[in-house]
């Protein structure tokens, strides 16, 4: 037996064989046949996909992800403000968000959503404030390094991008 997924492409594979046919038999009739062959079946099978009682689902939104329970994103927030004042994480310049799930345990879709949820920032911005404020350390301890030199120390991966945060 077909599953509903399925059920679609045998559909659709045999409304074009029988326009192909259509039109193959048009050839030896009117020309006339083929148009209104291939017209017949194409709203033929149009209206059995749209208004079948069983519904056809070609295709399905993503689940929509779980919201957090409290206590949960506590103890993730809690190892991720680890991660970053203990580790230091944030002084990677090619930090990547996936990079830091995994060493969270969590997916990369799941540390995205701990951010914006509870801290409301994207995972660029979190990021960015621990470099910048990393920077304005360096700045008042280590005035003779070029801030250029203090932007590369701080975790940003170029002159602009530091820059740009100033």
């Amino acid at each position: 037996m077909l599953t509903s997924e399925n059920r679609w492409l045998v559909i659709l594979f045999a409304a074009n064989v029988l326009i192909t046919l259509g039109f193959v038999i048009s050839l030896k009739t009117t020309y006339v046949f083929g148009p209104i062959w291939f017209s017949l079946v194409f709203y033929i099978t149009i209206g059995y996909l749209l208004f079948n009682k069983k519904k056809i689902v070609v295709f399905q939104k993503e689940p929509a992800l779980k919201k957090i329970k409290d206590a949960e994103a506590l103890i993730l927030l809690n190892k991720l403000k680890k991660l970053m004042e203990k580790e230091k994480l944030y002084k990677k310049s090619n930090l990547k968000l996936n990079d830091v799930a995994k060493e969270l345990n969590i997916t990369s879709n799941r540390l995205s959503q701990l951010l914006n949820e509870n801290i409301g920032k994207s995972f660029t911005l979190f990021l960015n404030e621990y470099r910048i404020k990393e920077a304005k350390q360096l700045l008042i301890n280590y005035n003779k390094f070029t801030i250029e030199a203090i932007g590369y120390e701080a975790g940003f991966s170029s002159k602009s991008s530091f820059f740009c945060h100033l």
